[in-house]
């Protein structure tokens, strides 16, 4: 790889030609895993553990499907380079090759492995299709609808799990048929038709270019990574929010950030909608063998978009670099070494703490770029990634599990980030960034980190023999898990302080109505994700108040966190060293003393 391109990729600076090699790259190792997988499916291992398709409707032989797409290809490359563009055929070839080459456990989103490898006849009905060119296909089909990838999906046309469908296919158009009905495709396979479901193309704006936009995959049984799934009924408005939300954040980054709307055009290809386990818990994912693909849930707003994207167009970038050059050193002999990442509740490998650094290094960089624009939310956006990346930086400098490639893109970062340190925030976003750097901190330091049960009673002796704690106090070392802490200690309390303070700075007369109805109970939704009326008063502020609340709040680290983060200098040590004061608290109640309060803690450790 081209140092060039790799110092491009660190900063997300890519130019055309760094897209087309990483694009390229990806495509020769799909074609590659194809053609493994075509080869895999024809030995006698594999023929002998793949079971039977239905007896009356046998499958087109891979052989045969893969010399249909070959015929397609040599008569019209660009119909096979679409198919292949679908990020979704790449999900669903490694996988079925892990499983052929290596005897990968099936999962739920396997098919059997009957229908694996004839799967691939429906790349070649989809170019033919495209192409125009005859074809005669017997395809397995999920629940019975056909999977055209870069295309759509059929109607059901069988019956069955996993079950046959047959493609007739040529000038004159496209029949699909089964044991329980046919379906005749559209000529214009990009509007419905009764039976047929396209993949819109959303996020056009007023181009109309088939090549503009990004694909909403709703519809692709492979299009989920967790499992197979059958086509989800978005009503229009929802499709109308996706494609107005996207084809605003596509407008705004190519208006006012070009290298990150460059980034996102040659990398992003299609999103695949997904719900949200709660109402502050959005979700975004990049998916290794997909290229392309990003699962997420529909933002709130547009800039939100935008960060989305760009964290998750890096991710792909990084992604790309790593399958052509190896970022992490192999761990030969142990556990692998876990990372604090200030963007996650739990503890990270080297590979989480460095993709993340990279992703939220160019989110940073967009909300810097959006100050002058949106102001104080922006602001507080920008704090708070620029704590999290360096933060991240800093382990990631001392760290010895990253090859010399992985070496220059954290060298990059690191340049970046430099550029950051001469734009002070003040005011309220500095106030709010700060007070959720140091609860995100001390939340996973609570639920991460304890003292070895020994140290700490003899801690709590030393407490209750009335004399100062020790000069040196005792080590912390990384909780088993299982077992030593409350498994995501804090961490409720976090999410909800960090998402109150961007309603603070965002929505002030949706905030207030949300404080009143924690105060009087009545929250619904916020109290559910673990909000507390102590929590909505430390965020705006009122920190006599939140004091008073969390102290009459029930035990608990989270609670006990509110309380250092509003009680000043006296209770620092429940935010610097919160594991340190729960395992002395433990620690009294097992000498059958009266235990004392956590601030009462934390002025003897500062003593």
């Amino acid at each position: 790889m081209p140092l060039r391109t790799l110092a491009a990729v660190a900063t997300g600076e890519v130019d055309e030609a760094d897209l087309a090699l990483l694009a390229s790259a990806q495509r020769s190792r799909l074609l590659l895993a194809l053609a493994a997988a075509q080869d895999r499916a024809g030995t006698p291992e594999a023929a002998g553990t793949a079971g039977h398709s239905p007896a009356s409707a046998p499958v087109t032989r891979p052989a045969a499907s893969w010399a249909q797409l070959a015929a397609v290809q040599r008569s019209c490359p660009a119909a096979v380079e679409a198919v292949l563009h679908d990020p979704v055929v790449a999900a669903w070839a490694f996988r079925l090759l892990r499983r052929l080459a290596h005897g990968a456990v099936a999962t739920p989103a396997d098919a059997p492995l009957w229908a694996g490898p004839p799967l691939l006849g429906s790349l070649a009905a989809a170019a033919a299709i495209r192409a125009g060119a005859r074809c005669s296909l017997r395809v397995p089909a999920y629940r019975g609808r056909l999977w055209l990838p870069s295309l759509g999906v059929t109607g059901a046309v069988a019956r069955g799990e996993w079950t046959v469908a047959g493609v007739e296919c040529g000038p004159g158009g496209t029949v699909v048929y089964g044991d329980s009905g046919s379906v005749r495709l559209p000529d214009d396979l990009s509007h419905p038709a009764e039976g047929w479901s396209p993949l819109p193309r959303i996020g056009t704006g007023t181009t109309g270019e088939e090549s503009a936009g990004i694909v909403l995959d709703h519809l692709s049984p492979y299009r989920d990574f967790r499992f197979l799934s059958d086509p989800a009924d978005h009503p229009p408005p929802v499709l109308r929010a996706w494609d107005t939300l996207l084809g605003e954040a596509l407008e705004q980054m190519r208006r006012g950030h070009p290298a990150a709307y460059r980034m996102v055009a040659g990398t992003i290809r299609s999103l695949v909608p997904v719900g949200t386990p709660g109402p502050l818990r959005p979700i975004s994912v990049s998916v290794p063998d997909a290229y392309g693909v990003v699962m997420m849930s529909l933002p709130d707003d547009v800039s939100t978009m935008s960060a989305t994207l760009i964290h998750e167009a890096r991710h792909q970038l990084l992604t790309a670099v790593g399958d052509l050059s190896p970022l992490f050193v192999p761990v030969r002999e142990g556990p692998e070494r876990l990372y604090f990442a200030p963007w996650r509740e739990d503890p990270r490998p080297l590979r989480g703490l460095l993709y993340g650094a990279h992703a939220f290094a160019g989110v940073t960089s967009f909300w810097r770029d959006r100050r002058h624009l949106e102001g104080e939310r922006a602001e507080f956006e920008f704090a708070l990634h620029r704590w999290q990346v360096r933060t991240a930086l800093a382990a990631l400098r001392n760290a010895t599990g990253l090859t010399e490639a992985a070496g220059r893109v954290v060298a990059g970062l690191a340049e970046e980030a430099g550029g950051w340190r001469a734009l002070p925030a003040y005011g309220a976003p500095r106030r709010l960034a700060e007070l959720c750097c140091n609860d995100l901190r001390a939340a996973w330091r609570a639920a991460h980190l304890t003292v070895a049960e020994r140290d700490a009673d003899g801690l709590a002796r030393c407490w209750s023999s009335g004399g100062p704690p020790p000069a040196l106090l005792p080590a912390v070392h990384a909780v088993v898990a299982g077992a030593g802490a409350v498994a995501g200690a804090g961490a409720r309390g976090v999410v909800v302080r960090t998402w109150l303070a961007r309603l603070w700075l965002g929505a002030r007369e949706d905030f207030d109505r949300v404080r009143s109805e924690l105060e009087a109970g009545t929250a619904g939704l916020w109290e559910t994700a673990g909000a507390t009326a102590a929590d909505a008063a430390l965020v705006a502020g009122d920190t006599r108040e939140a004091l008073e609340r969390f102290r009459r709040a029930a035990p608990g680290p989270a609670a006990w966190i509110g309380i250092g983060l509003a009680g000043g200098p006296q209770a620092a040590p429940l935010v610097e060293r919160p594991e340190l004061v729960l395992a002395l608290h433990a620690a009294v109640v097992r000498s059958g003393a009266k235990p004392p309060g956590p601030e009462e803690l934390a002025r003897w450790l500062r003593s």
